[in-house]
């Protein structure tokens, strides 16, 4: 479950860079509608997809006598889940706080709100979609060697 959480960290923290870009860079707010849940949807995907590829590829060489606790993914996993977020925080206040300085203001409230509220929606989506498209997946797993113990 940490190394869930540790990639969507970075997930989260791959768009909310990009919306804190396109913020900075004065895009207009059309494009960041549609852009920001293009990206979350996109990322989320392709980490899907490699998710899967990984996990066929481990499944085949697996031995039940091999197991051993990642010791070092489960420490660099926690270390992400931990400290990832609250700097996330930390820069977005830092980059909204120069934004929403300069004069005149690049964007209104409402449209502020608007893009904050589709992207915080958008990774919201992707996030519970991912974990439930990948408990598919490992459920299907878990069925077919559930099969091949029992013949």
């Amino acid at each position: 479950m940490v190394l869930v959480n540790a990639i969507d960290s970075v997930l989260r923290f791959l768009v909310y860079s990009y919306f804190h870009f396109g913020l900075w860079k004065e895009l207009t707010v059309n494009f960041l509608l549609y852009s920001i849940p293009i990206l979350s949807v996109l990322l989320y995907f392709f980490t899907c997809i490699f998710c899967i590829k990984f996990l066929l590829n481990k499944t085949k060489k697996f031995k039940s006598k091999n197991i051993k606790f990642p010791l070092g993914l489960y420490v660099i996993s926690t270390i992400i889940a931990i400290f990832l977020s609250p700097i996330q925080y930390k820069i977005s206040n830092l980059v909204l706080a120069e934004i929403f300085s300069k004069e005149p203001e690049p964007y209104e409230n409402m449209e502020f709100i608007e893009i904050y509220g589709t992207m915080n929606f958008s990774l919201e989506t992707c996030s519970w979609v991912s974990i439930i498209i990948l408990s598919i997946y490992f459920y299907n797993i878990y069925k077919k060697n559930e099969i091949k113990i029992e013949e």
